[in-house]
């Protein structure tokens, strides 16, 4: 307890009584988060007024009652018989009532007091002071004494003092305990979070892989299908084998799309570089995107920098990367284009890119969570869009494995912006 703040509690009791408030100050630190708080206190009192009977009793607000935490000099019964006791009766309770101290000097004759079990005791001398703390009158400390007339001003005004110590170190028990279960709560809450995250990233990758496999199984024989190595197709059964590719080739994404973003967060992904255009790229994810972009009458078109040169960067992770924020742009995307710029790199080696849309456009107050994992911009039961809520996410991981970031500026009907950037060094075509 800090110096001056003992000072104040113990001023009036004199050096003694300072020595003896430190004394309790020192033993309740130590004991303070300890159940035995109480025995503890009422011991180091007794000790201080050379005495052998006290008890310690807690204020219950909901029923009203004090309860017995602690008993020395009684029989063993006593807390059996006063284990609570209303605050409108005894000694304890005038206490707690009058926020004060209560002395009878000669209980065997005084009538106001009512302790019939202590005459029985011969106790002649008693003395309850309240436990005081922030929010008030927390419990009672009550000594006593074979003597009459045992206890002077300053004995009181010392008890009164230690009252304080003792009620201010069991309001900070009790705040600390609720502060520890608070935490604990919160530790295993994080670790149950833990362990769901950890179950749900093992199964993400499981069945990832085990889909990856007759997914690619499927896509195989519609090619051979439509390549007529096992008859002539006509035109009816083509479109039917191009929904089944093209839905085919969606899933494959997606679970690609899973795969990497579970490897991404274990953090088990290595950036391999090559030499590439932007044009090569461009020519592959336009071949990738035209019956979609046909089906949809969508205009998609690409503004690359007239001055790029060839580009050393892990090409396989940056064709990912646009092909996600493409593929979003189409999904949301009734009518109108889409257009994806590119330029750079800079001194400092970072290609600036833009994928813009005239689609439906993002709330505001979505931007700050669309890069989470499994988020939905259409969450309802009714869902009018696919996909699994990761294209976002993979974005964002793989371009900061890059060296570089994303941001997104939209409104809702006027479609979306997604600017971003990465790393890579710059060579002239060998």
């Amino acid at each position: 307890m800090a110096v001056a703040k003992l000072y104040r509690i113990s001023n009036g009791v004199g050096l003694p009584g300072y020595s003896a408030l430190s004394a309790l100050a020192d033993l309740l630190t130590i004991a303070r988060n300890s159940p035995r708080i109480y025995d503890g206190a009422l011991d180091k009192v007794l000790e201080v007024f050379n005495l052998k009977h006290g008890t310690v009793r807690i204020f219950n607000p909901t029923t009203g009652e004090l309860e017995l935490m602690s008993h020395r000099g009684f029989p063993v019964d006593y807390s059996e018989k006063y284990g609570t006791i209303n605050i409108g009766d005894r000694s304890s309770g005038k206490v707690v009532r009058t926020r004060g101290p209560v002395l009878w000097d000669n209980i065997q004759t005084d009538s106001s007091c009512s302790y019939i079990y202590l005459r029985k005791e011969g106790i002649n001398s008693l003395v309850g002071v309240p436990l005081l703390a922030r929010e008030g009158v927390i419990g009672t400390i009550t000594v006593a004494s074979l003597k009459r007339g045992r206890f002077r001003e300053q004995e009181i005004q010392l008890l009164a003092a230690m009252g304080r110590i003792i009620g201010i170190t069991i309001e900070n028990a009790r705040l600390f305990a609720t502060l520890k279960n608070n935490v604990d709560d919160l530790t295993k809450l994080t670790l149950r979070l833990e362990e769901s995250d950890g179950i749900k990233d093992r199964l993400l990758s499981v069945i990832s892989h085990e889909l990856r496999t007759p997914v690619t199984v499927i896509l195989g024989n519609v090619e051979i299908l439509m390549d007529g190595i096992f008859g002539k197709v006509n035109e009816k059964q083509r479109d039917s084998l191009l929904t089944v590719r093209r839905s085919g080739a969606g899933l494959l994404f997606q679970v690609e799309n899973a795969i990497d973003v579970s490897q991404l967060e274990a953090g088990a992904v290595s950036v391999y570089p090559d030499p590439f255009t932007m044009q090569h790229i461009r020519d592959q994810l336009m071949e990738m995107f035209e019956d979609e972009v046909r089906q949809k009458k969508l205009n998609l078109q690409w503004e690359i920098g007239s001055t790029m040169r060839q580009l050393f960067s892990d090409r396989g992770k940056l064709v990912k990367v646009f092909r996600n924020l493409i593929d979003n742009a189409i999904k949301f995307t009734e009518k109108g284009s889409i257009t994806v710029r590119v330029s750079g790199p800079s001194e400092g080696g970072m290609v600036q890119c833009a994928v813009e849309d005239t689609g439906i456009g993002i709330p505001a107050d979505r931007f700050s969570v669309i890069f989470d994992p499994f988020h939905q911009m259409d969450s309802s039961h009714t869902r009018l869009y696919g996909g699994m809520g990761l294209g976002l996410r993979n974005v964002k991981r793989t371009l900061e494995l890059l060296g570089g970031g994303i941001e997104v500026d939209s409104a809702v009907g006027k479609g979306s912006t997604f600017r971003f950037w990465f790393l890579a060094e710059s060579r002239r075509p060998e």
